[in-house]
C-alpha cells in the first residue's frame, strides 16, 4: 500500500513538473551571433547607355548581429517584446547581369590594363539597425528545453557607404573619361518584417539561454549615387530591399521573482 501511494506521488510530482506554468512578468535579453545579407538587389532611376536602369546586386560579407530586447510574458505561451538589432557588413561587389551596359563596380583607383584586368571589389560597408515589435509563441512552456516561433514588424535603417570603378565605359572612351568612380554615401529607413524561430534552454527559474533564427525583410530603401564625372555615367538613385538571415546566442532574464515551491 505504502508502495502504491509512493508510486503515485512521484508520477503527480512528475506531471505537475512536465506542465508548470511560465512566470508572467517583464524580462530582458540580450542576443550576439552571425548574420549573413542577402545582397540588395537594386535598380537604378536613371537609364545606362543601353536604354534601361542599371540592375546591380549589392553584396555584403557575412559579420557580427547584436539584439537587445525589453519583453513582456503574457500568460504561458504568448510574450510580447521590444527588440533593438545591429548588422553590419563590407561591401564583397558590386555587380550586374552580362546584360547590363556597365556590369558592376571595382576598386577604386586602380588603372586596368589588359596585362592588368582584375576588377577588384568596391570599399565600402553595409549597416542596418532595426527596431521591431515582436510576438513570441512558446510551445512548450514548462519544459526544460522550449521550442518558440514568432514575428515581428517595425523598422529597417541601413547606411550604405561605397565607393568603386566603374567596370566598363561605354564607348566612346576618351583619356578624360576612361576612368570614372561611382560614390554612394546614403541611408534610408523602411518597412521591415521579420520571421523568428529558437530553442530556449531554461537554466534556472529566471534565466534562460535563448538560440534564436531571424528573416529580415521589409519595403525598398534608396540610395543616391554620384559619379565623379559630372557629363559621365549617372545611375541616380538605387532602390533595393534589404533581406537578412541570423542565428545569435542570447540571456534572457525574467525580472519576476519565482513562484513558491508546492507544497
Amino acid at each position: 500500500m505504502k508502495l502504491k501511494l509512493l508510486a503515485g506521488a512521484a508520477m503527480a510530482a512528475a506531471f505537475a513538473a512536465s506542465g508548470a506554468a511560465a512566470q508572467e512578468g517583464w524580462y530582458g535579453a540580450v542576443d550576439l551571433g552571425y548574420h549573413w545579407p542577402d545582397g540588395i538587389d537594386a535598380t537604378s532611376s536613371n537609364n545606362a547607355a543601353n536604354g534601361v536602369p542599371y540592375n546591380w546586386d549589392f553584396n555584403q560579407e557575412d559579420d557580427w548581429a547584436g539584439f537587445a530586447r525589453l519583453g513582456y510574458q503574457l500568460n504561458d505561451h504568448w510574450r510580447v517584446e521590444l527588440e533593438v538589432g545591429y548588422r553590419s557588413g563590407d561591401i564583397e561587389s558590386v555587380r550586374g547581369g552580362s546584360n547590363q551596359a556597365v556590369v558592376g563596380l571595382c576598386s577604386p583607383g586602380v588603372t586596368r590594363t589588359t596585362a592588368a584586368p582584375k576588377c577588384g571589389a568596391p570599399d565600402g560597408d553595409v549597416s542596418s539597425w532595426t527596431v521591431m515589435g515582436n510576438i513570441i509563441y512558446d510551445i512548450l512552456p514548462g519544459s526544460v528545453i522550449n521550442p518558440y516561433v514568432g514575428a515581428g514588424i517595425g523598422a529597417n535603417h541601413v547606411k550604405m557607404d561605397v565607393l568603386g570603378q566603374f567596370s566598363n565605359i561605354p564607348a566612346p572612351v576618351t583619356a578624360a573619361n576612361a576612368i570614372q568612380n561611382l560614390t554612394i554615401d546614403d541611408s534610408d529607413t523602411a518597412f521591415a518584417y521579420q520571421l523568428i524561430a529558437g530553442l530556449a534552454w531554461k537554466a534556472t527559474d529566471q534565466l534562460s539561454v535563448d538560440l534564436t533564427y531571424r528573416y529580415l525583410g521589409g519595403s525598398d530603401l534608396d540610395f543616391a549615387s554620384t559619379g565623379s564625372l559630372a557629363t559621365g555615367l549617372q545611375p541616380g538613385v538605387f532602390s533595393g530591399e534589404y533581406k537578412d538571415q541570423s542565428v545569435t546566442l542570447g540571456l534572457r532574464y525574467l525580472f519576476a521573482a519565482p513562484p513558491p515551491p508546492p507544497p
